[in-house]
């Protein structure tokens, strides 16, 4: 059996290889790296690097880092090139590169390895493109379904005018209410960086602070809404209903927990704990019957959203307030 070759065995893998001296003369190439860049063997051996073809190896940053390697300096890992070659088109290269000896004369050459990764990277910037299209036209449609909603609310709002009194003026101003809240939260989102997911510390901060805001400038109360909110990302079709029950607990614990009262405290908590996500909603105020505030319609939204979250309620009273808990099962997306 005869001694194996060590450069036949270079001829078996894909990558393109060559073989430099250390005036940086190719002294080999095997069949992968002629084939990739059309270049016949007798016109790349017993050249320089970077004489090869029209000169599209003359890459300085590259010929300075072969030299260093010869100097007795760190090989090459993983340095990306992006070139046009006349005969083959642009191509995107990853070249790796260390200093190797010739048996038995313990001669200095460089094994230079070139990947081609041009259909690869091809692929990741047409995803890359293809993904921030998608964002921007989510953010459009959001942008739309919001101002939408706001048209809606409007004309509930007129309507609920033409009444002077009565349940279904208050029903009208109720539906109103939780239109601008959703058309709200579509605003929010629209202007988080990712599409598929917002941050609950951030989203539901800004949501408890608007609605504070808009309380106190409507009646004049001096409500605090403290928040605890963990940093959690919630996928955005999760994000909207947890963000609607918000709305709807602490509008009804402002509304009806504090009456003839302009003092008072609401805390909104968003904890993980083992095998859960946990979101709280308490106050220091009176308890109010779900059932009788806002004629049960928002506790049974409350119940609504949860169900379809695959969660839970629990209503704890005792004398230190009103605290309504949403359980949600522990998921890696939620």
């Amino acid at each position: 059996m005869r001694d194996v070759n060590p450069l036949d065995l270079v001829e078996t893998v894909r990558e393109g290889i060559l073989v430099l001296g250390p005036d940086l003369t190719i002294r080999f190439a095997n069949r992968s790296f002629c084939d990739t860049f059309a270049v016949a063997p007798e016109d790349a051996v017993g050249r320089k690097l970077y004489e090869l073809g029209n000169e599209q190896w003359d890459i300085p940053e590259l010929r300075t880092a072969l030299e260093t390697i010869i100097s007795g300096g760190k090989s090459i890992e993983a340095f990306e090139v992006e070139r046009f070659f006349p005969s083959i088109g642009w191509r995107v290269m990853v070249l790796n590169a260390r200093k190797v000896y010739q048996s038995g004369n313990k001669i200095q050459q460089i094994l230079l390895a070139i990947e081609d990764v041009t259909e690869r990277v091809r692929l990741e910037r047409e995803h890359a493109i293809a993904h921030e299209r998608i964002g921007m036209l989510l953010q459009e449609v959001t942008h739309r379904v919001k101002n939408s909603l706001q048209i809606i609310a409007a004309m509930v709002s007129i309507e609920a005018r033409s009444h002077k009194s009565g349940e279904g003026k208050a029903a009208l101003e109720r539906v109103s209410h939780r239109i601008n809240a959703l058309g709200q939260l579509y605003s929010k989102l629209s202007k988080v960086d990712t599409v598929e997911a917002v941050d609950a510390a951030t989203y539901l901060d800004e949501l408890c602070r608007d609605l504070i805001e808009s309380v106190n400038r409507e009646d004049g109360t001096s409500i605090v809404l403290k928040t605890d909110i963990e940093s959690e990302f919630l996928p955005t079709d999760r994000a909207i209903p947890i963000g609607l029950i918000v709305n709807e607990l602490v509008t009804n614990a402002i509304k009806y927990a504090f009456p003839g009262d302009t003092k008072g405290t609401v805390l909104v908590t968003l904890k993980r704990v083992p095998g859960e996500l946990r979101l709280t909603v308490a106050d220091n105020g009176q308890w109010v019957d779900p059932q009788r505030a806002d004629s049960g319609l928002g506790g049974r939204l409350v119940d609504g959203f949860a169900q379809q979250l695959g969660g839970q309620v629990e209503r704890k009273i005792d004398s230190q307030g009103t605290s309504v808990h949403l359980i949600l099962p522990s998921r890696e997306d939620l």
